[in-house]
């Protein structure tokens, strides 16, 4: 079995795409690199062509825009990895960071890792006060409502066995994906290592898609998992 799985969605991410594969291929570990294109609108879906003969790397496309949650429901679907991570398309988090996220579940200590921007350097720096405010309240609201102790609950670095994430049926198609993910996990009561990562944040004139609108969506989200959801 492949050690890991490394899911990319992505989505107009002509100016770093290239680059984020580069990095997580020259990351020391076995795996495999899963690309789901979310429907880009501008040179990204061509410069992906590359792949198309690559041993490593596949590439899924959407025939429309359907959201980062959605990316990563494809991308499970075709997982070989024991243990899967989440990289988007920029470059806001490292790849380096693979094999210290991965050691606690190879080692048996946890099935779950979360690599906390709050704990890394360069949480605060270049990163909107609003976006800032958002992130440390619902961090807050989910240590209170589930009796939990993390410091970052969106952060896009949620390492796993494969099959735990399979578990969680993830069905929030957009970027409350994340939070979803996180009450899943809490829900059921599964314990979560949460290790210290670096953080670049990217303005929204450098590609940044989340929106202020998206706060509420995940707000909602945390409640309904907590309160109204009942697994089938």
């Amino acid at each position: 079995m492949i050690t890991l799985t490394v899911i990319i969605p992505v989505y107009n991410e002509q100016a770093t795409i290239l680059k984020v594969v580069r990095k997580v291929k020259n990351v020391p570990i076995d795996k495999e690199i899963i690309i789901v294109d979310d429907a880009s609108t501008d040179r990204t879906s061509e410069i992906l062509k590359a792949f198309g003969d690559d041993p490593v790397v596949t590439v899924l496309t959407h025939p429309e825009n359907m959201g980062r949650g959605a990316g990563i429901r494809t991308a499970l679907a075709h997982a070989q990895g024991y243990i899967t991570v989440f990289q988007d398309g920029d470059l806001e988090l490292d790849p380096s960071h693979f094999p210290r996220l991965i050691e606690p579940i190879l080692d048996g200590e946890t099935d779950i890792v979360f690599g906390s921007r709050f704990l890394g350097k360069g949480f605060i720096l270049g990163m909107g006060f609003h976006a800032y405010l958002a992130n440390v309240f619902l961090a807050q609201l989910t240590d209170i409502i589930f009796k939990a102790s993390l410091t970052d609950v969106l952060t896009m670095f949620q390492v796993a066995k494969t099959s735990v994430f399979r578990e969680l049926k993830i069905s929030a198609d957009r970027w409350n994906s994340t939070i979803e993910i996180t009450a899943k996990i809490l829900k059921k009561g599964w314990p979560i290592v949460e290790l210290p990562v670096d953080y670049v944040p990217r303005t929204a004139k450098k590609g940044k898609k989340v929106k202020p609108k998206y706060f509420f969506s995940c707000l909602w989200t945390l409640i309904k998992y907590r309160y109204f959801h009942r697994e089938k």
